[in-house]
């Protein structure tokens, strides 16, 4: 879509509406946080507040989870379409069932405020936010077990809550009997209901201070701004085709979500039509769900301070196949609709971008460079009776402060998914306030020490924590998470990151590992839960690390002293400080024990004499560590060459295998090397027996032709 603004609208204008509609959605937000109840809406901040035009096109968003704008953009257009002209003021609509016009998942509900002003409709205001419950099979509503959605949870396509300021009880009393904690739940439902109350008032007021023509006018100067900067970054990328893989563990197996990202002029085009096909179990997922994912990942890596709007959505073309994971159909559960399958969208898109800003040297960006995106969390749904023997649901969302990947220039962060600004980064809620709202008693709450994303640059670590049961003897959860066997990699040749994992120290003192799809995990008195985040991966080779950085990890615990010794080839002495000359001797006899170990390239390269200069050839970026010039890919530390195009650069790279995992046949993780150096360039996660997860295929390679440059005095 094309937004146009009139050449006489005032520049300023569109910047003034921005910020008043800002101001807005956070007085909304105020509202919601001090009437809700839970502390997943109040202190997590679970919640979104978005102002769309009378059409259900985003103008406005405020809230920490991006993924929500899109989801209720699809519900606002829903509502319009089902109710059409019987839309009146004073309605307020609500939906939570993906499949019938609903928002990210059933128990995020997504309460809908049309705006008049005049007589006339003129915008939307809606507010979603996740419920501890809506009903179901099992507690939370997140039902590992489900075939069907028809089990899941009270499934509500666009209805009215409220009719023209009047309560519609039927509604109501349906919620009231089908959701657990039906008292508290619908305490957070009203505070959406309040905090759209709020905004009503607030664009009102604006839209009569500014004159609905000018409110018109400035809004779409304001969309058109947006999507100018966007195709403008987008049209510095390079074309071509970038291809990357994710995975889906479920059980003891996973399944491939490959995604290839066409750079054409100023469009962005998605191909997920390899997508596995629906499951009947809750991680399908909707094409308006994976575009609500991929659109702030888009914004997030092309240009990350700009508003969110309707044109960070409409830039994704999704191309995909209705009845599989990312358009599946009805009756697919889809409990976890945002998660598991989103999600690998999510990573793999993302990856896509990266290699395209890296091989685009005009992309603004480009130096913004990390490791993939983190698709990780870990959820528990706790049921526990309270003092008057009511059964009551908590939702413990710590699993999703993981520790982010590294940077192209930086370490990670600690309990933090992003390194970038924007995405979906909860708030990490005061432990005093959950031990007083739940009977927890946490026993540690820290950053995990160990296992991470090792590199040039480290990931940060994710959160660590444990907790027991207090004044209840009913602590019993449904386990949901990703990551808990097959890691997210690196790049650059950095190491894949730390997986999910959670145990169970009973009172006796055994300790029993929790599978992440776990139902029914009872804590009985003196029973410890534990839990250790994911993180992301490391960003180039761990043996360029400064040593003087790896001294310091050692010295807080980061990582062990065979870590610093095996991976990182630091040499220390007895009081922890480097040995430079040991350190630079040893690094350079674990490169050359990697060629020694590594397997035979697939497509050996030319036998060429390494030269960072054919023929002076300009240089262009291929991949971090990976040029191109002419029609060779080549080492950018060595000169050697890696493959002559059209082939990939992967394919000319000696291979070494480190095991990962028994499961799905077996899970490696594979480092490409640097033939003639022994630096790793790229450090692949795959199944045993798969080719490479990624392709950079800029239009400029893949056209380069085979025309080999010779060695001087070599026959033509």
């Amino acid at each position: 879509m094309n937004y146009h603004a009139s050449r006489t609208d005032d520049p300023i204008a569109p910047e003034l509406l921005r910020s008043r509609l800002e101001a807005i959605g956070q007085e909304a937000g105020a509202a919601v946080q001090q009437t809700a109840i839970s502390p997943i809406v109040t202190e997590s901040k679970d919640y979104s507040v978005t102002i769309l035009d009378a059409a259900g096109s985003v103008i406005s968003a405020y809230g920490l989870i991006e993924i929500h704008y899109g989801a209720v953009m699809h519900a606002v257009r829903s509502t319009i379409k089902v109710h059409g002209d019987s839309i009146a003021a004073g309605d307020v609509f609500l939906a939570n069932d993906p499949h019938s016009g609903g928002g990210l998942h059933p128990q995020d509900v997504v309460i809908q405020r049309p705006v008049f002003e005049g007589g006339k409709l003129v915008a939307w205001v809606a507010l979603a936010a996740h419920m501890m419950d809506m009903g179901g099979m099992v507690p939370g509503s997140s039902a590992v077990a489900a075939t069907e959605c028809y089990q899941e949870a009270l499934r509500l396509p666009p209805v009215r809550l409220i009719r023209q300021g009047v309560e519609c009880d039927d509604i109501w009393n349906i919620f009231r009997i089908n959701v657990r904690s039906s008292d508290l739940i619908e305490m957070d439902m009203r505070s959406l209901v309040i905090g759209g109350a709020v905004a009503e008032a607030k664009l009102i007021e604006l839209i009569r201070d500014m004159g609905f023509a000018a409110f018109q006018s400035a809004s779409s100067a304001l969309l058109a701004g947006v999507e100018r900067v966007l195709r403008e970054r987008i049209s510095l990328l390079e074309d071509g085709h970038y291809f990357s893989t994710a995975w889906i563990e479920w059980g003891g197996d996973v399944m491939r979500m490959p995604c290839t990202m066409e750079v054409r002029g100023h469009r962005l085009i998605f191909d997920l039509t390899e997508a596995p096909p629906q499951v009947p179990s809750f991680i399908n997922s909707k094409e308006y769900i994976i575009r609500a994912q991929i659109g702030p990942r888009m914004r997030q890596l092309l240009a990350p301070g700009l508003p969110f709007n309707q044109p960070v959505l409409d830039i994704v073309e999704i191309i995909s196949k209705p009845g599989t994971l990312v358009n599946s159909v009805s009756p697919a559960p889809i409990a976890a609709a945002h998660m598991d399958a989103a999600m690998a969208v999510f990573t793999a898109a993302g990856q896509c971008m990266q290699m395209a800003l890296h091989a685009s040297k005009s992309a603004m960006e480009r130096d913004r460079t990390t490791s993939p995106a983190l698709a990780a969390y870990g959820t528990g749904r706790w049921t526990y009776l309270d003092h008057f023997g009511t059964r009551r649901v908590y939702t413990l969302i710590d699993g999703a402060f993981s520790g982010s990947p590294a940077g192209g220039e930086m370490d990670g962060l600690d309990i933090k998914s992003s390194q970038t600004p924007g995405g979906n980064q909860l708030e990490f809620a005061d432990v005093e306030i959950l031990e007083s709202s739940y009977p927890l008693l946490f026993h540690e709450r820290r950053a995990t020490t160990g296992e991470h994303g090792y590199g040039k640059y480290r990931s940060g670590a994710g959160c660590q924590e444990s907790f027991s049961a207090h004044n209840t003897e009913t602590l019993v959860g449904n386990m949901t998470g990703t990551r808990a066997w097959f890691p997210t990699g690196g790049s650059a040749g950095g190491m894949p990151g730390a997986c999910m994992r959670y145990f169970v120290h009973r009172a006796g003192g055994e300790t029993e590992k929790v599978d992440i799809h776990q139902v029914g995990l009872a804590l009985a008195p003196g029973d410890v839960f534990e839990m250790f985040c994911a993180s992301g991966g490391g960003y180039g080779d761990p043996l360029d690390r400064d040593a003087e950085a790896v001294a310091r990890d050692l010295a807080e615990d980061r990582v062990a002293p065979e870590i610093a010794r095996e991976i990182y080839g630091a040499v220390l002495d007895a009081k922890g400080g480097v040995d430079s000359v040991a350190t630079e001797a040893r690094r350079a006899e674990l490169r050359q024990q990697r060629l020694r170990d590594a397997a035979p390239p697939v497509r050996p390269a030319p036998d060429l004499a390494p030269n960072l200069s054919w023929g002076d050839e300009p240089a262009f970026p291929l991949y971090p560590g990976v040029i191109q010039r002419g029609n060779l890919a080549l080492s950018e530390y060595s000169g050697a060459v890696l493959a002559v195009a059209p082939d990939s650069w992967l394919d000319g790279c000696p291979v070494l295998d480190m095991a990962i995992d028994d499961r799905a046949g077996g899970t490696i993780a594979r480092a490409h090397l640097d033939p003639a150096s022994g630096r790793m360039l790229f450090v692949d996660v795959i199944r045993k027996g798969d080719g490479p997860s990624i392709e950079c295929r800029p239009d400029r390679w893949a056209k380069a032709g085979h025309n080999l440059p010779r060695n001087e005095g070599e026959k033509a």
